[in-house]
């Protein structure tokens, strides 16, 4: 299967309905994100600025009554979805595919006035692109690249088939992704986090730049990609059946460890103030989010305890948890401290592929817990149900959306039976 007849002629026919469930369940969930995420504190004055430089602009930010022109609505479209870090991600691209490739998509698709069955059609082809692309990236070498890096290549994959792009034009599209994505160092954005997040926002409206370009004529190198031996099970090995869902607002490299806890309180409730200290067994990676006393939501997202602690204290860890008026609480402050984060060599040696962790709790009259090491639920081996899946949903958009958030799982449950408009149209405040 070459390159551009995969993202050409895929067909709803022809994929599983495996395949078809996820990609119904990652589309549910992206929007979920984004509705949540239009909340974050400095969204108003970002499209407030964009919208000065046109006003009559019609395509929406989810989960508020504002409307750019379409690539912004792209662009902010992501990045609400990646915002609290509650999206979805895959274990070997190490990153999220679905933040930078919905967004795209299905703003294109409700643009155009496209069917639910082409947006699904669209978003599998991107999926499956944007996995392989971070693949052939990482065997490159260089830097690694956050998740706008490689999901471009997703988003024009996407794109392209939505614009009904030709085939040469197609392999153009992905050639200009390549060449055009942000360099998004990962590890460097996990130490010094910002409202950058991975390059994701970037990614998406310069994947349906790329797109667009390649749609009038405008030609770039062959793609990488185009000659990986990775697209030769394209149609064949769905890579969107191992996205892993999350339910806590934080970076994935801590959710091995707030299940290991939960796992430790159900069989042993005990008094939180009688921990004395919390050893976390982990990958080198985590160390990049060791900070204690994060200051803004971004650096909550990515600081492992305070994602620890906050969850012992709340019992949730949601994008509430992860607000500003939550990060100067001094319980959570104060068990922070008593966090250690140890990497070992064994973990750091499995890990993308596994994100394992093992947690050692110590208490104060001198007993001990050591938990058993763990992967996070979500991933594809310890998958949420769907109804866990729709309770997320409902959690992070009811206050926004009120009652109208109950439609909105059922109607993607039939998407390919109506059109994007529709979906689209539910998303704004009640």
């Amino acid at each position: 299967m070459t390159l551009e007849k995969f993202i050409h002629d895929l067909s709803w026919d022809e994929i599983p309905e495996q395949t078809r469930n996820i990609a119904r369940l990652c589309t549910l969930d992206a929007i979920g994100c984004a509705v949540a995420g239009s909340r974050c504190e400095k969204l108003s004055d970002h499209v407030n600025t964009i919208l000065k430089q046109n006003p009559t602009a019609l395509d929406p930010v989810w989960g508020t009554h504002f409307k750019l022109d379409l690539p912004w609505a792209i662009f902010f479209n992501a990045h609400i979805t990646a915002y609290f870090d509650i999206d979805d991600g895959h274990r070997k691209a190490q990153g999220h595919p679905g933040a930078t490739i919905v967004p795209a998509a299905l703003a294109t698709a409700h643009h155009r006035n496209l069917s639910g069955k082409n947006l699904l059609e669209a978003l599998i082809v991107g999926y499956e692109i944007a996995i392989r692309a971070a693949l052939v990236m990482r065997s490159l070498g260089g830097p690694r690249k956050g998740s706008g890096g490689w999901a471009i290549t997703g988003a024009a994959a996407a794109v392209s088939r939505l614009l009904g792009c030709s085939s040469e034009q197609t392999v153009h599209a992905i050639g200009l992704a390549e060449y055009y994505a942000p360099q998004a160092p990962q590890d460097r954005s996990a130490a010094f986090p910002s409202e950058m997040k991975e390059g994701i926002a970037w990614g998406a409206q310069t994947g349906y730049t790329a797109a667009l370009l390649a749609s009038s004529g405008f030609t770039a190198m062959r793609p990488h990609l185009a000659d990986s031996p990775l697209v030769e099970d394209l149609g064949t090995n769905f890579e969107i059946e191992k996205t892993y869902f999350k339910t806590y607002a934080c970076c994935r490299w801590a959710h091995p460890a707030i299940d290991g806890l939960k796992e430790m309180l159900d069989k042993q409730p005990r008094p939180l103030e009688t921990i004395h200290k919390i050893r976390i067994r982990t990958f080198d990676k985590a160390g990049l989010m060791a900070r204690r006393n994060p200051t803004t939501t971004l650096e909550a997202v990515y600081s492992i305890p305070y994602a620890i602690s906050c969850f012992l204290i709340q019992g949730r860890l949601g994008p509430e948890q992860i607000m500003p008026a939550y990060l100067q609480k001094a319980d959570v402050s104060a068990l922070s401290q008593r966090v250690s984060l140890l990497a070992d060599p064994e973990l750091t040696a499995r890990f993308p592929e596994q994100c394992l962790q093992q947690v050692e709790v110590d208490f104060t009259d001198g007993s001990s817990y050591l938990g058993p090491l763990l992967s996070a639920k979500g991933d594809p081996d310890k998958p949420y149900s769907k109804a866990e899946l729709v309770d997320k949903f409902r959690l992070l958009t009811e206050d926004i959306l009120g009652s109208k958030w109950c439609l909105i799982p059922e109607l993607i449950d039939e998407l390919e039976r109506h059109s994007a408009a529709k979906l689209v149209s539910l998303l704004s405040p009640e």
